[in-house]
């Protein structure tokens, strides 16, 4: 029978809710020596498809760190987990390789019911820098968690599209200071195209201080 235990990992955040790992022992020793023979990146790909979501998470992680693009269609397939802790690693480790090849599932992640997941989605579709993404991000503008909707504008900045100006300058009335502050922001990343509604933004008091500042980093 398999043993189930609640895992705390001291200094992870990501695991502060806890993990059902469930453990099964290799009992042949060929299979053990076979394991331990294993290329590491073939071994950290094959660990993705573990039962425990403890080991999905860890081996997404790595792969990310080591920039591994082979393990890219596996780690887009992750997206789709049923852990929200893995969806969310897999998605950082995506960003980490850098391949575009995985904006189209990191758009879609962009609806995960988990905030965390959505927030990660949004931050790695900017650092990709991709166009592609715009619209998604767009949308994201309206999402329902704050976090999300700021995540979304900063990447709508770095992408530096001029289709994102109205939702940007839509979002300088957000209900939340940081969502304006970052609209604000994200426009002046934009640039010149985002100056007539910069302009007509210094209007309002409640975002002036952060357009005045956005429009001076425009050359």
């Amino acid at each position: 029978m398999n043993k189930k235990v609640t895992v705390f990992a001291k200094g992870l955040d990501w695991l502060s809710k806890g993990f059902v790992v469930v453990r099964k022992p290799i009992t042949k020793p060929e299979d053990i020596k076979k394991e331990l023979k294993k290329d590491t990146s073939v071994a950290l790909i094959d660990s993705l498809r573990d039962r425990d979501p403890f080991v999905r998470s860890i081996s997404a992680e790595v792969l990310g760190r080591m920039k591994e693009r082979n393990a890219v269609t596996q780690l887009t397939g992750l997206l789709k987990d049923q852990s929200k802790f893995v969806r969310e690693k897999a998605a950082l480790s995506l960003g980490q390789i850098g391949d575009r090849r995985a904006v189209p599932a990191l758009i879609e992640s962009l609806t995960d019911e988990s905030e965390e997941v959505r927030v990660t989605a949004a931050g790695v579709l900017g650092h990709l820098r991709d166009r592609l993404a715009v619209p998604a991000l767009i949308k994201a503008m309206k999402d329902q968690g704050s976090i999300t909707r700021i995540k979304a504008a900063i990447s709508l900045g770095c992408i530096g599209d001029k289709e994102a100006v109205p939702a940007l300058y839509d979002s300088l009335e957000d209900e939340n200071e940081f969502v304006r502050k970052y609209a604000a922001e994200a426009l002046g990343s934009i640039g010149r195209p985002a100056v007539p509604a910069l302009l007509r933004a210094l209007r309002n008091e409640k975002v002036r201080a952060n357009v005045a500042s956005a429009l001076a980093t425009i050359k």
